[in-house]
């Protein structure tokens, strides 16, 4: 495991998580804020999952990936290899 790639992610959801706990008790996010915080959960989750499926690779290795393979391990379910992205693991 690479601490650093792990901690990176873990820090940067963890600020975006903050920053919305903070808006939802702030009220700038109401019943009709869900698109918003649908992007701002899933923004948060891309931190999250690249954690995980990151774990084992170098920032230089991170930085290193093409758009495609970044996409793919921020939406990979954590602990299903890749197997699932999170909108199939979600509906089916």
């Amino acid at each position: 495991m690479d601490p650093v790639v792990v901690h990176f992610e873990l820090a940067e959801a963890s600020h975006h998580l903050q920053e919305l706990v903070a808006e939802l008790h702030a009220g700038q996010i109401d019943e009709r804020g869900e698109p918003g915080l649908a992007v701002q959960l899933s923004h948060i989750l891309g931190h999250i999952c690249r954690a995980w499926n990151c774990k084992d690779s170098t920032p230089e290795e991170v930085a290193g990936l093409s758009q495609e393979e970044f996409e793919s391990l921020s939406n990979s379910v954590p602990n299903f290899m890749g197997q699932y992205t999170i909108g199939e693991y979600a509906f089916g």
